[in-house]
């Protein structure tokens, strides 16, 4: 299953401001980087639950997560912090971040849980 990112709004300001300041003559050497790398962000992500593992695309990079390498993934606001290996971290911006934890849920193995928690305003999925 394949799951989108959320639009990032700042990038797209400063996707603005940037190619304003190279209209505008401002520091090309500046705001040219600036502005490839905003739209390098800009690039919307993906993020699919396969099999064994769980893959994250973007604009450069398809990064590959085993499940049974995840040690915790934390709701946090309208994100979802994912902690694997050792001292490994990622966040992600899925659309529904509900809907995405739920279905991670039942792909870590039998030793790992999630704690679902609507009063709450983090979610935690931890391991064994």
């Amino acid at each position: 299953m394949i799951y989108q990112s959320r639009p990032a709004t700042g990038v797209y300001a400063g996707i603005v401001a940037a190619a304003t300041a190279l209209f505008l003559h401002v520091g090309y050497w500046i705001a040219g980087p600036l502005l490839l790398t905003l739209l390098l962000c800009a690039y919307p992500q993906s993020y699919e639950l396969a099999e064994i593992e769980l893959i994250v695309n973007d604009a450069l990079t398809r990064r590959r997560i085993p499940y049974r390498a995840i040690a915790a993934a934390e709701r946090d606001g309208r994100r979802v912090r994912i902690r694997y290996g050792l001292g490994s971290e990622i966040v992600l911006a899925p659309v529904d971040v509900s809907a995405f934890l739920e279905a991670l849920a039942p792909r870590l193995p039998r030793d790992r849980y999630i704690e679902y928690s609507f009063s709450k305003p983090r979610r935690v999925l931890r391991t064994g």
